[in-house]
């Protein structure tokens, strides 16, 4: 008998952050073996089914173009950095879409773009952020990376063989980036950088003012900016997160990543848009071409005719997760934290109670069936916390906060157990 190949794994791998799949399953099962039903805060966003009306939208624009690709489709004729063509039906789609963005952009942030240069709309908006460095990373180039972040920056580092360099985001700086920490000598060396508001995971919205040092920092040392700005939309108490765009010298050095998630029906979960430099988005549709299959042309157009509603479904979104953020930071607080309210984003940033690391608690929540997300697995400088979304209806919210609320009194880890001390 021949001796078995032995598969081994690609060094880069070793890189990656490690998602624990096995290990989340493991604990379902028991968890069901002790009759309990986990509650899963690990992410913002849940799955709804596709609304019927898209549906009929989607089907009739591709039984009308034959289900061709568009010049929406990354790297398809016609799009950013494409040579021009005749105008195709097919086609048509993918320049509405994109005329229907600019328009759009124009009016929420008071900014000109160009449709068929500055917009490039693409499947999978998780993976956006890998397009970006691959498309424009090369081997032993430095990427500049937030700490703690979403894994898929320093994955995409790897997967271009670029060198990932860190910057710490703390709490006595409201969770922003302190530019001035970033010695001169690292940042001559960077390519490109990741920075993502609002905040996943410190839900953290940045204003003008920080964009233009932001921009200031990338001219002088000639760096490519990529603004994760994928929970755009997702902002509290009247606050609008800007654009990086909106700063001066923007456009010569940065791109945005958005997500069109916000839009109804669930069939636009994966739909994204990068916005910003040509030359940029020109590289990133090259790319993009190769690694999925083109948008279909109905998407693009279902998502053309939402936009002249999105400020509804956007008010709509922002109504029910609020509600959800207030009754999660309103029962957390009543369990002892003290724990300011995100500005942005799906998550809050919990700070652990004293003498427990971020994994030891996730476990602690994990055995009373409350799914989070230690804060140490999204970077060095996330240990002492874990990210706690606030998706659900109030009475799966009630039921973790319950769940908490009866672990915490159990290991004694109630504010009467250390009243000098504050959780925060």
């Amino acid at each position: 008998m021949r001796n078995p190949v032995v598969i081994e794994r690609a060094e880069r791998l070793h890189q990656i952050p490690l998602n624990r799949p096995l290990e989340h399953s493991r604990y379902l099962r028991r968890l069901a073996a002790r009759g309990i039903e986990p509650i899963d805060l690990t992410t913002g966003f849940t799955d709804s089914p596709p609304r019927q009306d898209a549906i009929v939208r989607t089907s009739d624009s591709e039984s009308a173009t034959g289900g061709r690709g568009g010049p929406g489709s990354p790297g398809s004729p016609g799009g950013p950095g494409g040579p021009e063509v005749p105008a195709e039906p097919s086609r048509l789609t993918g320049a509405e879409f994109r005329r229907a963005f600019s328009n759009w952009f124009a009016y929420r942030f008071d900014v000109e773009i160009d449709p068929d240069r500055h917009v490039l709309p693409f499947a999978g908006s998780a993976v956006g952020p890998a397009c970006v460095a691959m498309a424009l990373v090369n081997p032993g180039e430095t990427v500049l990376a937030p700490d703690p972040s979403h894994p898929a920056y320093r994955t995409s580092a790897v997967l271009a063989n670029g060198q990932i360099q860190s910057y710490p985001l703390h709490g006595r700086n409201d969770f922003l980036p302190n530019l001035k920490q970033i010695e001169s000598r690292i940042a001559g060396q960077a390519k490109l950088m990741y920075v993502g508001f609002p905040n996943d995971p410190t839900g953290v919205v940045a204003d003008h003012s920080f964009f233009r040092e932001l921009i200031d920092f990338a001219r002088r040392h000639n760096i490519i900016v990529c603004h994760d700005a994928t929970q755009h939309f997702l902002t509290y108490d009247g606050v609008e997160a800007p654009s990086l765009l909106q700063t001066p010298g923007a456009m010569n050095v940065g791109i945005e990543l958005f997500s069109l998630s916000v839009l109804p029906g669930g069939m636009f979960r994966d739909l994204g848009v990068a916005v910003g430099n040509p030359s940029a988005l020109a590289a990133i549709s090259q790319l993009t071409s190769h690694l999925h299959a083109p948008l279909l042309p109905g998407l693009l157009a279902a998502a053309a005719a939402e936009f002249p509603r999105l400020d509804r479904h956007v008010e709509a979104m922002v109504s029910r997760c609020g509600s959800q953020r207030d009754l999660m930071v309103s029962g957390l607080r009543d369990l002892g934290w003290h724990l300011p309210a995100p500005g942005g984003g799906p998550y809050v940033w919990l700070p652990v109670p004293p003498r427990y690391s971020s994994v030891r608690f996730s476990i602690l929540l994990r055995k009373a069936g409350v799914f989070v997300v230690p804060g140490a697995y999204l970077g060095e400088y996330g240990e002492g916390y874990v990210r706690i979304a606030f998706n659900g209806d109030e009475s799966q919210i009630r039921e973790a906060l319950d769940r908490i609320d009866r672990q915490m009194s159990r290991f004694r880890l109630r504010k009467r157990a250390f009243p000098a001390v504050s959780l925060a």
